[in-house]
């Protein structure tokens, strides 16, 4: 019998669920811009600033490992950075609509949840074992799954029922459930470590980036973001040219996640064998269909069939990337910390694409930046090519 850790078990699954839960804002926060005032591209360009906090996740992983407090390593920071997260969405609702206001409460937010989401993966290394790993990794993705699938409907929901700012003020308490929890998880102490691993990790991690596979995997990292650069143009087609309400956009939300749980099941039935390099050429051309089967939805049935199946297909273009992140951080020594860059390096990609995107669909509009997208993301093919290890 496979023993686990009950608190950590419980813990684990609550802070991911709330992380998927989020979402019940992901409806309301574009529409409440919009309705500020702010243009198509400035939503863009929010949107790619504030993701700026998820760029340092090694960071906040270092301060933890090297700064206990009271010889606590992950407790007494889950609990600071819960409350931050709590604070920026408590902030949005009360902020002004201005810019600056709303990107700094925003920024608030996302620097929690990005701490939180480091600091909890610590945990779940800190707990897994050969027979446990799976276990713990099941309840992480399996919790955030769950989250974000009921997160699309209700935030779909609240954003047709209820003012924006009382949709942020609601958000701002899911956070507080995870903090509750947090209260009960009994950590032991442990020795304190020298302050030099907070850089050495970091110093580590950047000279294995600049040799071997990982140089030219941080270009296909980047490459492989471009999909987010149409993400924010296509919910105001749908909204303002389709004319979708808010209770369908939420809909479509939750089956895009269904969808992705989905192709979890498929890449893990049939791919998990597959070589990573043969994996990484399929989903490279994966992603290039899911993001021309953009181009065909003009209606609402044409849209459900299209969030289903770009789920299905953005988790079996996703999957492989995951995979061979891990397996090239692998050996290295500092397996941990080198995934995390190779993850920051993601989320930066995906912001700047972002931000790119809501530039150029003010000067070509949505179905040229969707077959630009799909043509650049083709690029992807050459760099596989010179990947050796996989």
């Amino acid at each position: 019998m496979i023993l686990i850790h009950r608190d950590v078990a419980w813990l684990i699954s609550i802070v991911y669920f709330v992380q998927g839960a989020i979402g019940i804002a992901g409806i309301a926060l574009p529409l409440y811009l919009r309705s500020s005032g702010f243009s198509v591209k400035e939503i863009a360009y929010y949107m790619s600033v504030v993701a700026i906090p998820w760029f340092f996740k090694i960071v906040y992983g270092a301060i933890s490992d090297a700064f206990p407090i009271f010889g606590l390593r992950r407790k007494p920071y889950l609990l600071i950075c819960l409350f931050a997260a709590s604070l920026g969405w408590f902030l949005m609702s009360l902020a002004p609509p201005q810019m600056f206001f709303l990107i700094a409460a925003m920024m608030i937010a996302n620097f929690g949840f990005a701490a939180v989401d480091v600091v909890t993966d610590g945990i779940v290394v800190e707990h897994s074992t050969e027979k446990t790993a799976q276990i713990y990794q099941s309840i992480s993705w399996g919790a955030r799954s769950v989250g974000a699938l009921a997160s699309g409907v209700t935030g779909g929901y609240l954003a047709a029922m209820f003012d924006y700012r009382i949709i942020f003020a609601m958000t701002a308490l899911l956070p507080l459930i995870s903090l509750v929890m947090v209260c009960f998880y009994h950590e032991r102490k442990g020795e304190p470590r020298p302050h030099s691993n907070i850089v050495t990790p970091i110093l580590k991690s950047l000279k294995h980036l600049l040799s071997g596979d990982l140089r030219w995997f941080c270009f296909l990292l980047i490459i492989f973001s471009f999909s987010s650069a149409f993400f924010t143009p296509l919910f105001f087609y749908l909204k303002e040219k389709l004319g979708f309400q808010e209770r369908l956009l939420g809909w479509l939300s939750s089956i895009t996640w269904l969808g992705a749980i989905a192709g979890c099941f498929i890449y893990l039935n049939f791919f998990k064998e597959m070589r990573l390099k043969k994996a990484l050429y399929l989903a490279i051309w994966i992603g290039f269909f899911e993001i021309l089967l953009c181009l065909i939805v003009q209606s609402r049935e044409t849209a459900i069939m299209v969030f289903f199946f770009g789920g299905i297909l953005g988790y079996l273009s996703l999957l492989p990337m995951m995979s061979s992140s891990a397996r090239l951080a692998h050996g290295t020594g500092v397996e941990s910390s080198l995934f995390a860059v190779l993850m920051g390096i993601f989320n930066a990609g995906q912001s700047m694409c972002t931000f790119f995107g809501g530039w150029l669909f003010d000067k070509i509009g949505l179905p040229l930046l969707i077959v630009l997208t799909a043509v650049l993301s083709l690029s992807g093919l050459l760099v596989i090519r010179r990947l050796k290890s996989l």
